[in-house]
């Protein structure tokens, strides 16, 4: 199968209701996977000579039931949450001021169980019912005997339930105590509570028009940014704006990409169920969408990114006026892909300074999302290393080379013979190198894999555009 050359120039449809393509015209030629199965590659350029376009803002028809979750959160907003704070005690044998009776010192406050609203659609009367239960660790109780709802599964703000009865009941929105602190003093406590009104998502959701509204909604953001940004110089490309340099259409492909599971997108074959996935939830949150999407690293938004990184882009591309803060810049959709734009365009112009014999300008893009994930230097390294190979997946290199490496140490070991053994050393020392060389040179498989997802999220696209 022919070698794919650039990510820059696969064609993403981004559409709204006229089905034009968002970024840019482009041939028929589709992506294609590479031919050493690695899951990895570029596509076929696109013609030089045609420029970036942006289709003017529409507004996208409403769902009936984007309304009935409008008017759910509207009852959330008013309904009061409890929560139980239980104190924590120090027992200490009294001395003979006490008569030696035990004393109890308070050492703090433990967040205990605290209440959930659920907004539940009854179909059959099409009213929406408000039921409060209570949350203990990880399990829920609602004792309103109107109702027969089972938490399957928790994640916060996007817990999955089962509604027994009304029957095909629709969880359309659900009101959370989001709690920064669970020990501590009692106002340290309650100063870290925030009540959440948020929509989880469910396959009970699931309907085209409600996946369209979500698509639309994105594509709106991603509109209303590169209108922004269309005339601030790129960092990547001297010479064009950061709008020419990225595509929107790849802005699009990163943002699903970042919130899709790298092994079930890589190893299963319905794509388009976990993009669908992704345009619920935009749906019917819009710009609450991943408000509350927090990584095991910190990084936070429908972005993505850490505090630190943040911070230095904000202070790094001051003309754009970024949002400081960084809860409420992670917060804002349309800063948020803002600064996904900053930040790859700036990352490809470190690659650019630091690969500059290896640097491709129409794999921009690739070198972006790269170090999005594994950092500037490492990918830098690998362009310097590998060239046009950089971003391919060297664990077959490393373990072959590692091999000779281990089996090299162990025929020195047992050679009796100096000439032998010499030999055998210098051939240690060249494999030594290389292995070296493919350690510090080649992207990490996180790095790879991560590429290769979004690669077969843009393919999506591709076949959808097709």
């Amino acid at each position: 199968m022919e070698k794919i050359k650039s990510l820059c120039s696969i064609i993403v449809g981004i559409t709204l209701f006229s089905s034009t393509a968002f970024a840019q015209e482009a041939t028929s030629t589709l992506y294609q996977s590479p031919s050493n199965g690695s899951g990895t590659g570029q596509a076929p350029e696109l013609a030089s000579s045609t420029p970036a376009s942006v289709l003017g803002l529409q507004t996208p028809l409403i769902p009936p039931i984007i309304n009935q979750i409008k008017e759910a959160k509207a009852l959330l907003s008013t309904t009061t949450l409890n929560h139980a704070l239980i104190p924590v005690y120090k027992s200490a044998k009294g001395g003979s001021a006490s008569g030696g009776k035990n004393t109890k010192t308070l050492l703090r406050y433990n967040l205990g169980s605290k209440d959930i609203a659920l907004a539940i659609l009854d179909p059959a009367t099409a009213r929406t019912i408000i039921t409060i239960g209570r949350l203990n660790g990880k399990s829920m109780t609602f004792p309103d005997p109107a109702v027969d709802v089972k938490l399957t599964k928790f994640n916060g703000v996007n817990s999955k339930f089962q509604v027994n009865t009304p029957a095909n009941g629709k969880i359309i929105a659900l009101k959370y105590l989001i709690s920064a602190k669970e020990s501590g003093s009692k106002s340290a406590i309650e100063k870290g509570l925030s009540e959440a009104v948020y929509v989880p998502y469910s396959d009970s959701l699931s309907a085209p028009d409600v996946i369209a509204y979500g698509s639309d909604y994105l594509n709106n953001i991603i509109n209303s940014v590169t209108l922004q940004l269309q005339n601030i110089p790129s960092q990547a490309i001297p010479g064009q704006t950061i709008t020419q340099a990225i595509p929107p259409a790849m802005i699009k492909a990163l943002v699903y990409a970042e919130h899709t599971d790298t092994a079930q997108v890589l190893n299963g074959n319905d794509t388009q169920a976990t993009i669908n996935q992704l345009n619920i939830l935009l749906a019917v949150n819009e710009g609450d969408a991943y408000k509350y999407s927090v990584s095991t690293a910190g990084a936070r938004g429908i972005a993505q990114f850490i505090p630190s990184t943040y911070q230095s882009l904000v202070k790094r591309r001051g003309e754009v006026g970024l949002i400081p803060d960084f809860l409420e810049g992670m917060s804002d959709h349309q800063n948020s892909i803002k600064a996904m734009y900053l930040l790859l365009d700036d990352y490809a112009g470190a690659v650019r300074v630091k690969a500059s014999l290896g640097f491709v300008s129409s794999r921009v893009f690739d070198y972006g999302a790269a170090s999005y994930n594994g950092g500037t230097t490492r990918v830098a390294r690998a362009v310097n290393a590998f060239g046009t190979s950089w971003n391919e997946d060297k664990s077959g290199q490393l373990n072959a080379t590692q091999a000779q490496v281990n089996s090299l140490t162990s025929q020195i070991k047992k050679a009796k013979d100096k000439k032998i053994k010499a030999a055998l050393q210098a051939q240690l020392a060249e494999a030594t190198n290389q292995l070296n060389e493919l350690k510090t040179g080649s992207l990490r498989n996180e790095t790879v894999n991560y590429l290769a997802k979004i690669y077969k999220v843009i393919q999506y696209f591709n076949d959808q555009q097709a």
